[in-house]
C-alpha cells in the first residue's frame, strides 16, 4: 500500500503549496477582499460540478487510477496558466479550472481506499485502517509547508510555492500508474438506476440527512475561515510572510497525532462522543478568535485544528462509505463533495469576503455561529452504527 500512502502525501503536500497562499498571491496581484472572496468562492462551483461526473465515471467506466492520472496533468497545466495570469478574470477563470480537476481527486482517492478495504474484507484479511492511511495526507502537508518555509523567507515571493504545487501534480501522475487495483468485479457491479441517484438518496435519507446539512454548516465556516486567515495573520496582526507556513504547520503536526489517536478515542468513547466533541473544540477555536484578536491567540488557536479536521475531513469519508453500496462507492464520495463541500465552499467564501470588508474579526463570530448551530443537529441527528463505521 505504499504506493496509496504516497498519493495522499503528494496530494495534500499540493494543498499545502498551493491553499495557504493563494489569498496572499491574489492580493500581490492587486485584488481586493471583496475580489479574493468571489474570486476563491468561484472555485466552489467547481467543486459542486465535476466530484459527482467524475466519481460516476469511476463506477461504471474507468478504473480510477487512470481518472486520476488524467486529472494530476490538467491541474497542472491548469495552475502554470494562472500563475502567468495577470488579470483579475484570468487569474479566477484558471483557479476554477485548476480546482475543478483538484477537487476531483479527493473522493476518487477516498473511493480507492474503501474499495480496497472492501476487497480486503471479503478475503477474510484484516482491513487498512482509513485514518492510519490518510495521516499520510497530514504528513503530506506538514513536510511540504516545512519545505517551503526557506523560499518565503528568502523571497518572500508566495509564486514560488505555488510552482511548488505544480511539482507536486506532476509526481502525482506518474504515482497513479502504480496504485493497488481493485479488479474489475466491482467496477462491473451496477445498480438499476444510476449510481449518482442512488448516493443522494442515501446521503439526504432518514439517517443521514441532519448529518448532510450540519456538515454543510461547518464547512461554511470552514471555509471562510481559511479563506481569511493567511491575510488577517499578515494584514491586520503584523505576522511576517515567511512565518505563516509555520504557524499552518503547527496546526498541521497537532492533526497528525489527532488523526492517530482516532481509532483508538472510537473504540474508548465511541464515533458520535468523538465527533461532538471535536465540534465542540471548533466552537471553543471560532469563540477564543472572536473574543481576543490578537496574534498569540491566533496563532495559539492552532491547539484546536486537529480536532476541526477530524470533524471535517476524517470521520465524515468514513460515515459516508457506510452509506455506499458496491455499486456507488466512488459516487457517494463525490456527490458527497459536489452538494455539501462545493456549495458550502461557495457560500463560505463569498460570506467571508464580505464580512472581512467590514471587519476581519467578525468572520470568526459568523464561524462560531454556524459551528454551535452544527453541533446542535449532530446531537440530535448523529447516531452512526458504530460496527458499519470504523475510523
Amino acid at each position: 500500500m505504499r504506493s496509496l500512502n504516497t498519493q495522499f502525501f503528494l496530494l495534500f503536500g499540493s494543498f499545502a503549496a498551493v491553499q495557504p497562499y493563494i489569498a496572499l498571491l491574489f492580493k500581490d496581484r492587486g485584488l481586493g477582499e471583496q475580489q479574493i472572496g468571489y474570486a476563491i468562492g468561484i472555485s466552489g462551483w467547481a467543486i459542486i460540478l465535476s466530484p459527482a461526473v467524475v466519481t460516476l465515471i469511476a463506477d461504471t467506466r474507468v478504473s480510477p487510477s487512470r481518472l486520476l492520472s488524467g486529472l494530476s496533468v490538467a491541474t497542472a497545466i491548469a495552475t502554470v496558466a494562472m500563475l502567468m495570469s495577470t488579470s483579475y478574470w484570468m487569474m479566477a477563470a484558471f483557479y476554477f479550472i485548476m480546482t475543478l480537476c483538484m477537487t476531483s481527486m479527493m473522493p476518487l482517492l477516498d473511493g480507492v481506499t474503501f474499495g480496497i478495504q472492501r476487497v480486503q474484507r471479503e478475503r477474510g484479511e484484516t482491513p487498512l485502517e482509513y485514518s492510519r492511511v490518510r495521516v499520510w495526507g497530514t504528513c503530506g502537508y506538514v513536510g511540504i509547508l516545512a519545505l517551503l518555509f526557506f523560499p518565503i523567507r528568502m523571497t518572500g515571493d508566495v509564486s514560488l510555492l505555488i510552482w511548488a504545487g505544480v511539482l507536486c501534480y506532476c509526481i502525482l501522475m506518474v504515482n497513479t500508474w502504480f496504485l493497488p487495483q481493485r479488479g474489475k468485479r466491482e467496477l462491473a457491479k451496477r445498480s438499476k438506476g444510476l449510481p449518482t441517484g442512488e448516493a443522494v438518496k442515501a446521503l439526504f435519507g432518514r439517517r443521514s440527512a441532519l448529518f448532510s446539512i450540519s456538515m454543510f454548516l461547518l464547512l461554511c465556516a470552514s471555509a471562510a475561515y481559511h479563506t481569511m486567515y493567511p491575510v488577517f495573520l499578515v494584514d491586520d496582526l503584523g505576522l511576517a510572510r515567511h512565518w505563516l507556513g509555520i504557524v499552518i504547520l503547527s496546526g498541521a503536526l497537532i492533526e497528525v497525532f489527532c488523526i492517530l489517536a482516532l481509532s483508538n478515542l472510537e473504540r474508548r468513547w465511541g464515533l458520535r462522543s468523538v465527533m461532538l466533541g471535536c465540534v465542540a473544540l471548533t466552537v471553543l477555536r471560532f469563540g477564543l478568535m472572536y473574543a481576543f484578536p490578537v496574534l498569540w491567540v491566533a496563532i495559539g488557536a492552532q491547539l484546536f485544528h486537529g480536532a476541526m479536521i477530524c470533524a471535517m475531513m476524517v470521520i465524515p469519508p468514513n460515515f459516508v462509505n457506510g452509506l455506499a453500496s458496491d455499486s456507488n462507492r466512488n459516487s457517494i464520495q463525490g456527490v458527497y463533495t459536489m452538494m455539501v463541500i462545493g456549495s458550502s465552499r461557495f457560500l463560505g467564501t463569498a460570506l467571508a469576503g464580505h464580512v472581512a470588508g467590514v471587519d476581519q474579526r467578525l468572520i470568526y463570530a459568523l464561524c462560531g455561529g454556524l459551528a454551535v448551530l452544527a453541533f446542535a443537529l449532530l446531537w440530535k441527528g448523529f447516531r452512526p452504527e458504530e460496527d458499519e463505521v470504523a475510523i
